[in-house]
Formats: structure tokens, sequence, C-alpha cells
């Protein structure tokens, strides 16, 4: 199959000179903005204080923890359910 070639080989460039040129805008013109609603800032604050909380271990918390850990991965971790039901039931009466 032949194809013929184009009649006027200045039709792209008639075409490319007709194309506008980009606009170039100085530099910190378009900025992206985001804002936090008042909802999400107070999330925020409460979710911090709540890492901090959480981070703040004693020696003796921390190797309890560590036990506690490794018996559940072991499965040897025994649940005290007389000690549950009391601390509930001492938490309920409590208040």
């Amino acid at each position: 199959m032949k194809i013929n070639p184009m009649a006027n080989p200045n039709v792209l460039a008639s075409y490319a000179a007709s194309k506008p040129a980009p606009t170039r805008q100085k530099p910190g013109l378009n900025r992206d903005e985001v804002s936090f609603s008042d909802d999400a800032i107070n999330f925020s604050k409460t979710l911090e204080k709540a890492r901090e909380g959480i981070e703040v271990r004693t020696t003796e918390e921390k190797e309890h923890i560590a036990s506690v850990t490794d018996a559940v991965r072991q499965g040897t971790y025994r649940i005290e359910s007389d000690k549950i039901a009391e601390k509930i039931l001492e938490s309920v009466f409590r208040h």
C-alpha cells in the first residue's frame, strides 16, 4: 500500500505557529490551600493527647505488657474472668 505524501508540507508548521504560546505565571500566584474543620483539629489534638498517654509507661508496665503479649502469642494467656467481673462491678457501683 502506498501512502501519498501530504499535499502541503507547511501545514504542520502553520498549525504549530497558530497555537498560542503557553502563558507563564509568576511563581507563587497559584497555591493550593488546605483548611481543616474545627472538629478535625479537635480530633487531632485529642488523638495526640491519647498517644502521649499511651507512650508514657513505667518499666513495670512495659514488662507486664511484654509478658502478656508473649503469653497471648504462645497461646498460654489465661483470662481471669472473676477478676474482670470484680473490676467491672467496682466501676459500676463506684459511680
